[in-house]
């Protein structure tokens, strides 16, 4: 298992009021369509710290947003999805290289925590070394069509008893929107945090 150490809570600690911040604060929020950055933490965690961390983020930072400024009813299917976010956000970008050519470069996380069971899985499944931009489109996507589009819409036809079909077509347009946004944020993130300056950093 993936161990966490004391730097690696406090970042994950901030990393959580970040998404929390992001999306309670920074977000055009009706009952049933929600447009923010509250994915923009998921994304860090996932590239610094892999899917583990990233799904504890969304996790954590969806339960306790929701406790503390909530904005309707807390559902579990919402945090479930944003466990679901996390995940595929860190299988698709921890510690995969920018190109094939960098397959060989040093990883600033070799040293320290082993690296989880689902890291490896994910590595050996992903090690092809596909290039960043098709990684980073493949999660936004599956995080807008299935997880969100899907997902979210049936809690939200759980939870207020709506039509399923009737809430579906009222948000494709929030996916369509938010996803070219979502890919290139995602895009620039991790092209910034993977910079060899900005890893030693935040291997120091």
């Amino acid at each position: 298992m993936q161990k966490f150490t004391t730097k690696t809570i406090v970042s994950l600690s901030v990393l959580v009021a970040l998404q929390i911040v992001m999306t309670r604060f920074c977000s055009f929020s009706a009952w049933n369509v929600r447009i923010g950055f509250g994915f923009v933490a998921l994304v860090i965690a996932a590239v610094v710290h892999g899917p583990v961390a990233a799904a504890l983020v969304g996790g954590l930072g969806d339960m306790i947003g929701a406790i503390a400024f909530p904005t309707g009813s807390y559902f579990p299917g919402f945090t479930l999805t944003q466990v679901l976010m996390g995940l595929s956000f860190g299988l698709a970008l921890y510690r995969k290289p920018l190109h094939v050519s960098d397959a060989n470069a040093v990883d600033p996380h070799a040293d320290g925590a082993a690296a989880s069971a689902l890291d490896a899985a994910a590595s050996s499944v992903l090690n092809a070394a596909l290039p960043l931009p098709v990684r980073a489109t493949f999660a936004v996507l599956f995080n807008q069509l299935v997880l969100s589009l899907l997902m979210n819409t049936l809690w939200i036809s759980i939870l207020y008893g709506s039509s399923f079909t009737g809430l579906l077509t009222t948000r494709v347009m929030q996916a369509a929107v938010t996803a070219p946004i979502q890919i290139a944020v995602v895009l620039t993130l991790a092209g910034i945090l993977r910079r060899r300056d900005i890893q030693q950093v935040l291997a120091a």
